[in-house]
C-alpha cells in the first residue's frame, strides 16, 4: 500500500488518505502546493502528522503501531516532527501519548522542538517540552532550540524556553 500511496500525487494522494482512515477524502489548504504540502515518498502517518488530526493519527497507529516512528525518505524526519508544524496540535498530543520520541533527531539532528520553534508554534513548544524534549539539543548547524527562536523572532517561544530552563527543569522530569 505504501508503494501505491508514495506514487499518487496532489488531490488523489489527498483523497486515498481519506480512504485510508475511512472518512472519504482530505482536502488540501487553499492554494496549498502538494508537492511541498505532501511528501514525495512519504507513508499515510508522514501526511497525517503534517496536515491531519490527533484522530487520524490515532486510526493510523491502531493499524500499523511501527508507523509512529517511520522516517521520511528526504530529511529522515519522524512523524513527531511533522505534527510539530501541523497547526492542529491534535496530531502532536496523539503522537506524544503514543510514545513517540520527543528528542528523535533527523538527517539534520533537528528535533521536533527545533521544528516547533522554527514555525513559531508556542502550545507545540510547551508540549513537546512538557513531554521531556531537551532544549539544549543541538542540531547539525550548532543550534540549540533558544539560539533558534532568536534567529527566528519567536519571541513567545523563546520565553517559554528561557523560562524552563531558569526553572532549572530537565528533559523527562516534570517540573
Amino acid at each position: 500500500m505504501n508503494t501505491i500511496y508514495a506514487k499518487t500525487a496532489g488531490a488523489a494522494r489527498g483523497a486515498l488518505l481519506g480512504l485510508l482512515l475511512g472518512f472519504g477524502t482530505l482536502a488540501l489548504p487553499a492554494g496549498a502546493d502538494d508537492a511541498k504540502v505532501l511528501g514525495a515518498h512519504d507513508q499515510p502517518i508522514h501526511d497525517a502528522a503534517r496536515m491531519g488530526s490527533g484522530k487520524d493519527i490515532v486510526r493510523i497507529l491502531k493499524a500499523d503501531p511501527q508507523a509512529r516512528d517511520a522516517r521520511t525518505l528526504a530529511q529522515g524526519s519522524q512523524p513527531i516532527h511533522l505534527a510539530a508544524t501541523n497547526p492542529d496540535t491534535s496530531a502532536l498530543k496523539a503522537l506524544i501519548a503514543a510514545g513517540a520520541d520527543p528528542n528523535a533527531r533527523d538527517n539534520d539532528a533537528s528535533t521536533p522542538l527545533h521544528m516547533a520553534v522554527y514555525t513559531q508554534k508556542v502550545e507545540h513548544t510547551q508540549l513537546l517540552l512538557d513531554a521531556g524534549a531537551d532544549p539544549k539539543a543541538k542540531n547539525n548547524l550548532g543550534r540549540d532550540v533558544l539560539s533558534l527562536a532568536r534567529k527566528q523572532m519567536a519571541n513567545e517561544a523563546a520565553g517559554i524556553i528561557s523560562l524552563w530552563i531558569l526553572k532549572g527543569c530537565q528533559p523527562k522530569k516534570p517540573c
